[in-house]
């Protein structure tokens, strides 16, 4: 004896002029899936639509991601905070794993919370200034960290101090000194510490803050280099250090009792940082998301196609970014 599928039984209800709401009720299926079934059966026929149906119940169950990459990647997120993109190219070049943006997203939304790794889309600020070579242009700007010590009491006191940050608008290879005041000399003093770095840079680019006043100025035209102030309330005329200044702040020195008497400690902590940056951490402005070394290296085998390959993939991401 046959027992009748519930495809059969759509489909002979159909055939005997029943309505799509009476097999609805009699096999309590949602109206989209009975128009699918009879439209398929339509197609290809009552015996075709079972074989396969049969066929595709029988199938190997989709592969699932081993537990040990789905640790790294896990690892990755909680240890260095990359987006997919990041993740994706760190699993590549480090551990040798290939998988793509939509399974690791999909791990990502499984162990995180939404509002942790959702997609956001959004317009980002394009840079009023640009460059086309290494050391064209140089961003200068500092960061309050808020500097506090304890005092004999017990009791916590204001105490300055700062980081004096710069980043190369180009291979965006960045530097950064501590200080315990922004006074122009201080400024101007740092700046030389920036230059055996750098070397001879075309324009340097900071904005009206005290500790970029006349000696600073006048120590970059000593070096044959030319200054510039940005325009006040425009963020985009630094958004390349001010980009750099968030990674700082939040990765580096996500605190805010900062005691100045700890300034060499905090000062290796810095340089471990911009160690780091440029030499490990990918890069979302740098062509496929390589580090501020990598490019640096690139442009000296081929400055043609490195400033090619910069321009289509600045193009490709600059209307939206996942995290």
């Amino acid at each position: 004896m046959h027992t009748l599928t519930q495809y059969e039984i759509a489909w002979n209800m159909f055939q005997a002029g029943s309505s799509i709401e009476q097999i609805v009720l009699t096999l309590n299926k949602h109206r989209s899936t009975v128009y699918r079934w009879l439209k398929a059966i339509k197609l290809i026929g009552i015996k075709e639509f079972l074989k396969r149906k049969k066929t595709c119940k029988s199938r190997r169950p989709r592969s699932r991601t081993p537990e040990y990459i789905v640790q790294i990647i896990v690892d990755i997120r909680n240890n260095l905070g990359y987006c997919g993109f990041k993740i994706q190219k760190e699993l590549k070049e480090v551990h040798g794993i290939s998988r793509s943006l939509a399974t690791i997203y999909r791990i990502l939304h499984d162990r995180f919370t939404k509002h942790a790794v959702g997609v956001k889309k959004y317009r980002k600020h394009q840079a009023l200034v640009t460059a086309s070579k290494p050391r064209e242009v140089i961003e200068h700007d500092t960061v309050d960290l808020g500097g506090k010590y304890q005092d004999k009491d017990g009791k916590y006191r204001t105490a300055g101090l700062y980081a004096h940050t710069s980043i190369d608008i180009f291979t965006k290879e960045p530097t950064v000194k501590l200080v315990t005041d922004l006074t122009d000399h201080t400024g101007a003093t740092v700046l030389k510490e920036q230059q055996s770095f750098y070397g001879q840079v075309a324009w340097h680019q900071s904005d009206n803050g005290s500790e970029f006043g006349e000696e600073f100025k006048a120590t970059i035209e000593q070096t044959g280099s030319k200054h510039r102030y940005s325009r006040p309330y425009k963020k985009n005329e630094q958004a390349h250090i001010e980009n750099f200044n968030k990674s700082l702040r939040s990765e580096c020195f996500p605190g805010a009792n900062y005691d100045p008497k700890d300034i060499a400690t905090l000062q290796k902590q810095a340089d471990e940082f911009v160690n780091f940056f440029i030499n490990r951490r990918w890069h979302m402005g740098l062509p496929d998301a390589m580090t501020p070394a990598q490019f640096k290296d690139y442009y000296k085998i081929n400055p043609t196609s490195a400033k090619l390959d910069l321009t289509t993939w600045q193009n490709r991401h600059r209307a939206k970014c996942r995290i």
